[in-house]
């Protein structure tokens, strides 16, 4: 699991690297934008998605009124019990997602919404397809999703609408 987590630090700093050269910058928070971390090592694999607290739950404040708390329990429920169905693997492959952690982070006058979760495979998901669909979500208006398994490394951006890649290396 060790060599798990030295993937994700290069899907991170490969998510860094991958910004450089592309025209959509993202800042360390930018409403309706968030970085999504997928990485595959064998059939274990690693999910960290960060985004403006805003674009998920419609407001950056600590949850107060019951209004909000519903909102908050929401999207920390949805992330829990349906990440399948915003990242899609293909069913053969029997993948298994589990909250690591999902919370939302407080700093000052801003706060992100933050997911990590592992993800276990009865089979490789090399060759396959995987489908991005966050669209319940409805203040997320762009998401960099970047995917490493093996020698694969894939980038891609996903907006307002489902993004299905290829885990095919020349693809």
């Amino acid at each position: 699991m060790k060599s798990s987590l030295f993937v994700l630090f290069l899907l991170l700093g490969s998510l860094a690297f991958a910004k450089k050269g592309h025209k959509h910058h993202h800042h360390a928070h930018e409403h309706g934008a968030a970085e999504l971390a997928l990485a595959f090592e064998g059939l274990n694999g690693k999910v960290s998605f960060k985004a403006a607290a805003e674009g998920v739950l419609g407001f950056e404040h600590a949850p107060k009124s019951e209004k909000h708390k519903k909102i908050h329990d929401s999207a920390i429920a949805a992330f829990e019990n349906d990440i399948g169905k915003m990242i899609q693997m293909d069913p053969a492959l029997g993948c298994v997602f589990k909250k690591e952690k999902i919370e939302q982070v407080i700093d000052g006058t801003h706060s992100d919404f933050v997911a990590d979760l592992s993800v276990n495979c009865r089979k490789s998901v090399d060759g396959s397809k995987v489908t991005f669909d966050f669209t319940q979500f409805k203040g997320l208006k762009d998401i960099e999703v970047t995917i490493l398994s093996g020698g694969l490394q894939k980038s891609v951006e996903v907006k307002r609408k489902p993004v299905s890649v290829e885990l095919k290396s020349g693809i």
